[in-house]
This record gives C-alpha cells, sequence and structure tokens, in this order.
C-alpha cells in the first residue's frame, strides 16, 4: 500500500487543477513583466550553509537535507529570495542595478501532519533589486495589480513596519532577548502574556502603552492617526509619516480602497528593514500574497544592495478560483481512418483544440 502513497504534505493534482493553476500563473507572469521584470530560475538544490548565511535563525528541521557525493548537505530551496541573492552576488557582481526579477518556482519546507499546510508549494514573485525604499510605491503597486489579476472578487493589502516596533526598542533600551520575545507576544496577538510581559519590563507608561497597543492597531487611515498618538519618539513619529505619505501616493493612483494597516505585523526582525506587508482574498483564511523590505540580506552575500519584493502562494487559491474551462472540439472517426482524421483534425486546431475519438461499432445481432 505505501508504494502508491505520496509523502505528507505533498498532494497531486489533477488536469481541471492544473488548468486552474496554470491560468492563474499566466496571468500573474504578465503583471510582472508589465513592470519590467525578467524571468530567472534557480536549482531546486542548494547548500545548507547558502541558507544558514542568509537566515541566521533558519531551523534546519525545516527544510528536506541530503547528501552529495562529498558529503555536504543539500537541501531544496526552502525559498527564492535566498537563491536569488546568491546568484545576485556572484553571477550579476559586475553589473550595475537595479535589477527587476521574476520568478515561478516550487519551494519545499517540512511541514507538521496536523498543522494542515503543504510542504511544496509553487511561488510566483518579484525581487526589486538595488533601489532603497523610494521604490516601495512600485513594488506595492505590483502587488496590488497581481491581486486583482488573480481574479478573487474581494481583496486587500495589509501593510506594516518593522522599522516602527524596532525604533521603539532601541528607544526604551531594550535588550535583543527582550525585543524578540516582545515580536514573538505581539505578532500572535497574545495580549494576555504581553500585558504580563511588560509588567517584567522596566518601562514609562508611555513606552508600556505602545507595545501594549501594537498588536490591535490596525485599520485603514484611522490607524495611522492612532499609530501617530502613541508614538513616544521622533523617529517612530518619521515611520508613521513615511506610511501617510505612501498611502497618500496608493490613494492618488486609485487603490486607497485595498489597503490596510497592521502596526502588529512584526515577524522575522532580523530579516525585514522596513515594509512587511500581506495579501489577503475572500475565502482564504490565511495570506496568499507576502513580501517587505530586506536591506541587509545580499550583504551577506558580498553585494550590500537594498531590495524589495513578494511572493505570491499559487496553491492557496486553486480552490477558490473558477474553473478554467478549456474548449475542446470531439473529432470522431471510425477504426482504420486514423491518418484521416489526424489530417483533419490538424486543420481544425488551427481554431483550437481537437480530441479524437474513436467510434463505438455496434455488435450485430
Amino acid at each position: 500500500m505505501n508504494q502508491i502513497r505520496i509523502p505528507q504534505g505533498m498532494r497531486d493534482l489533477i488536469s481541471e487543477e492544473c488548468e486552474k493553476k496554470e491560468a492563474l500563473k499566466t496571468r500573474i507572469e504578465k503583471v510582472f513583466a508589465s513592470y519590467g521584470y525578467r524571468p530567472l530560475k534557480t536549482p531546486a538544490i542548494e547548500y545548507l550553509e547558502t541558507y544558514a548565511n542568509g537566515y541566521g535563525d533558519m531551523a534546519d528541521e525545516e527544510m528536506y537535507k541530503f547528501f552529495d557525493q562529498e558529503g555536504r548537505t543539500l537541501v531544496l530551496r526552502a525559498d527564492m529570495t535566498v537563491p536569488i541573492a546568491r546568484m545576485c552576488a556572484s553571477k550579476f557582481s559586475n553589473a550595475m542595478p537595479p535589477f527587476r526579477f521574476r520568478y515561478c518556482s516550487d519551494v519545499f519546507k517540512v511541514r507538521h501532519t496536523f498543522a494542515g499546510q503543504r510542504s511544496e508549494v509553487t511561488d510566483c514573485g518579484i525581487e526589486l533589486i538595488g533601489c532603497d525604499s523610494r521604490s516601495d510605491l512600485e513594488v506595492l503597486c505590483t502587488a496590488l495589480d497581481t491581486m486583482q489579476a488573480i481574479g478573487a472578487k474581494e481583496y486587500v493589502l495589509e501593510i506594516g513596519n518593522s522599522e516602527f516596533f524596532r525604533n521603539a526598542c532601541h528607544a526604551t533600551h531594550l535588550s535583543e532577548e527582550a525585543g524578540r520575545r516582545l515580536a514573538q507576544l505581539i505578532d500572535r496577538k497574545s495580549m494576555v502574556e504581553l500585558q504580563e510581559y511588560l509588567k517584567t519590563l522596566e518601562l514609562e507608561e508611555r513606552s508600556r502603552n505602545f507595545f501594549q497597543q501594537l498588536p490591535m492597531l490596525g485599520g485603514g487611515q484611522e490607524a495611522l492617526l492612532q499609530a501617530e498618538q502613541i508614538s513616544f519618539t521622533d523617529s517612530l513619529k518619521d515611520e508613521v509619516q513615511t506610511l501617510k505619505d505612501l498611502y497618500a501616493d496608493l490613494q492618488s493612483l486609485g487603490y486607497g480602497s485595498q489597503i490596510r494597516f497592521d502596526f502588529g505585523k512584526v515577524p522575522h526582525l532580523d530579516y525585514y528593514t522596513g515594509i512587511i506587508f500581506e495579501g489577503y482574498v475572500g475565502n482564504v483564511g490565511t495570506s496568499v500574497l507576502s513580501g517587505g523590505r530586506y536591506d541587509s540580506l545580499l550583504k551577506k552575500f558580498g553585494r550590500d544592495l537594498p531590495a524589495c519584493g513578494f511572493s505570491v502562494k499559487l496553491d492557496s487559491l486553486i480552490d477558490i478560483l473558477p474553473e478554467e474551462k478549456t474548449d475542446i472540439t470531439k473529432l470522431y472517426y471510425e477504426r482504420g481512418k486514423e491518418a484521416e482524421a489526424l489530417k483533419q483534425a490538424k486543420q481544425l486546431r488551427q481554431k483550437g483544440a481537437v480530441e479524437l475519438v474513436e467510434k463505438v461499432r455496434e455488435e450485430k445481432a
């Protein structure tokens, strides 16, 4: 029985699902190409040390590992950002930025069986490398146009800012350990635990109030006003102003109704260095698009360049999208007339797909 099973976390896709996935991929890549992003592919296998270099805190038990003939540890790629950073620092070491890359590749992570997540998913995304935070607007517009191209009736892009939380930790002289703990509690929106943990820290009332409000500080334009009110340093107010300016630009471009803010979005602080954003569509409980600014990653590979990007999880969208109907003409033929049927089908295929169907002979009584 085990010979016909597939590994946990994997999934077979049948014809209709493949067609929906291919159609979705085509629509998304058309948006990427319209913004000038060029395609690339990286190997499905990387050295473990490549990811260890890119993500200092990445748990290698989440990666599929094996060994090459020389005993070095290899992994199936867990994302596309690190391989692209590696490639950009090597293959493009003498090229002048900016670089606009797009990709659509399978990535692999070991998932617990009870989590209900897949271990193999297809990521379609972009990376804009060599441009500072002034290019955030372009990346966000690309993300919004991508979500529109997906075809969902309702969608929203939630934007956060890792610097908002980081600057508050710096202003209150919190240790790195305390900052990580706060980030975990805020990201999980664990209000009771957060309140109890804040009591153990030597903080002024205004800074304690700041951290306590972050998990639920989200929404539309009113969230920006609330964030400004609880900001207790000029640097925090500057970060809010940056988001306000970004929101004004997005409104002027016609995206205002699709934008929300979430100041409690503070995961992976050792990776993100600016905006963080996630895209949601109706009837899907998790984000289907995620990204942000990561200005420190490429430096780890020997080329110090700012970067921003995002990816779309295609597999999260397959079940909610309408079936892609492909019109196929059926051409019936008699046994022995295959060549004639193929000749006729060749002419018909100029107008669309043609499927040959042999006529069933009736048995004589």
